[in-house]
């Protein structure tokens, strides 16, 4: 499902914002070596299933993987090889000790998923386990599995299970600076972290030239909610946002009214207002996607916390039924 938190004061990175090759090719131009990054075919991208069953038939789900096909070397006749890309979005407020054994685990339940749908074969690809963690806090926990394993004889050691991850901080990628400014993953670390409305407007109009042509449609839709949901955030509006459904109509909105979008954008005090705001949003937001809400759907929503309509609200991008919206 989405995880939920906050980057800066705003909503994190949703799952379909990753389903979108574009956006995995951007965030690892961000992270790798420019050697290993050139060594990938990004054209051939393949999104693959992250839903497991595991040999006791407990289901268990990690976040988005794909295959990426390796560039063949000059002369080189073998069949093509593959770099499995496991990336888990990590969205809490503080650093999960145990990441590296999670990490180990999604990577064995890929590898059988991967094999039993023969979309891989031995010998198997190499992985790469990215966290992307978009925290206010730094990241602290290890990572590697040698750092969570206690003392032991050296005779002991070969067997102990090995597993490293890349972490992807967004916040420490920002404050090093150089991220190239059309790179659509860096867009959205800024976006999601600007509290100044003129920076955020011109990053979004960057972010409609950067996601034009047919093939960002579905992106451009999935961008446009995380960015309402932001803007709802960051703002304290006397009004809720109307729904857009394209990044060219959110920045024709915030273009029409500049005044209403200037006022107090994060600014402290009005929660009430505020509360009242996001409720009426996400229930039309819901109303317009799942049709007439229950009395008892609109009551709750009405009556919620500040989180509570958070995690409601980054979960509906991705909700394919209205009890999804509600799911923890």
């Amino acid at each position: 499902g989405f995880h939920r938190d906050h980057f800066g004061n705003g909503p994190c990175h949703g799952r379909r914002l990753f389903e979108h090759p574009a956006m995995v090719r951007d965030l690892m131009a961000c992270t790798l070596s420019a050697t290993l990054f050139d060594a990938l075919d990004w054209n051939g991208a393949q999104s693959v299933p992250t839903n497991y069953i595991s040999d006791r038939l407990k289901k268990r789900s990690g976040d988005i993987a794909w295959l990426i096909s390796r560039r063949r070397r000059p002369g080189d006749a073998s069949p093509p090889g593959y770099l499995c890309i496991l990336l888990l979005l990590e969205h809490q407020s503080e650093s999960d000790a145990t990441m590296p054994l999670r990490t180990a685990v999604y990577t064995g339940l890929s590898y059988q998923s991967l094999l039993r749908a023969l979309h891989i074969e031995l010998p198997l690809p190499p992985v790469l386990p990215v966290v992307l963690y978009s925290g206010t806090t730094p990241w602290r926990a290890s990572p590697d599995m040698a750092g969570l394993i206690a003392d032991m004889p050296n005779d002991l050691r070969p067997y102990q299970l090995q597993m490293r991850y890349l972490l992807v901080e967004e916040r420490a990628l920002l404050q090093a600076g150089g991220l190239p400014d059309t790179n659509l993953a860096a867009l959205m670390f800024r976006l999601g972290a600007s509290r100044e409305i003129e920076q955020w407007r011109a990053l979004v109009h960057t972010l409609v030239q950067a996601t034009q042509g047919p093939e960002f449609q579905e992106l451009n839709r999935s961008m446009t909610a995380w960015l309402l949901l932001v803007a709802q955030s960051n703002a304290a509006l006397d009004e809720p946002l109307p729904p857009v459904n394209t990044l060219e109509e959110l920045a024709m909105m915030i273009s029409e009214k500049p005044g209403v979008w200037a006022q107090q954008w994060k600014q402290e005090g009005r929660l009430e207002g505020k509360l009242e705001g996001q409720a009426d949003l996400l229930l039309r937001l819901i109303e317009r996607r799942f049709g007439p809400i229950p009395d008892d759907v609109t009551q709750r929503v009405q009556n919620a916390t500040e989180s509570q309509l958070m995690l409601w609200s980054l979960n509906f991008v991705d909700a394919p039924s209205l009890d999804d919206v509600f799911h923890d």
